[in-house]
């Protein structure tokens, strides 16, 4: 219980740092304003600040298999701008989504592969992993993103993949 409130207060304080209309606010403002959110989560004890910038919440640890780049997967998840605006998600009851992992934008595809099938996790995606000076609907440049993604199911893996042999031969008869 004390983790969650504390996730909320975190979320709150965040949400705090930006005003209501992240579309309307310059280049150097977006720069800003994920600037003081990357600060904020190297501050936030529960979020791992990767190399590349990703920031990644493990939220609910999965016990399944963990992906890999050419991996087919079924996600659910929430897309939301710093203010908290949502601009894509895909929830239950829905179906969840499929794609293969290497078909998304590079934070999802680095903060997939740290995850196993039945978790959840928070990506701070910053935009040099999203979509950077690009424009798309509902999400302006330079944006930095935050999914909740629980992934439901790893399904294989596309048969182009290379197989690593794991098995040690018992014998060399």
């Amino acid at each position: 219980m004390l983790r969650c409130c504390y996730l909320f207060v975190f979320t709150l304080l965040l949400v705090s740092l930006v005003p209501a209309h992240a579309d309307s606010w310059t280049a150097a403002e977006q720069r800003e304003r994920n600037q003081e959110h990357h600060e904020a989560m190297l501050a936030h004890p529960e979020v791992e600040v990767l190399p590349s910038g990703l920031g990644f919440q493990q939220i609910t640890e999965g016990t399944g298999a963990r992906p890999s780049a050419l991996s087919s997967v079924q996600v659910y998840y929430h897309g939301r701008l710093l203010n908290g605006e949502t601009f894509d998600a895909q929830l239950p009851p829905d179906e969840p989504i499929e794609f293969i992992l290497n078909q998304v934008i590079p934070g999802w595809q680095e903060g997939l592969k740290r995850m196993r099938e039945g978790g959840t996790a928070r990506l701070h995606v910053p935009p040099q992993l999203a979509y950077g000076a690009q424009s798309v609907p509902g999400i302006p440049p330079f944006s930095l993103l935050i999914f909740d993604i629980e992934l439901v199911r790893v399904i294989g893996f596309r048969r182009d993949e290379p197989v690593q042999n794991t098995d040690k031969p018992t014998s060399l008869h």
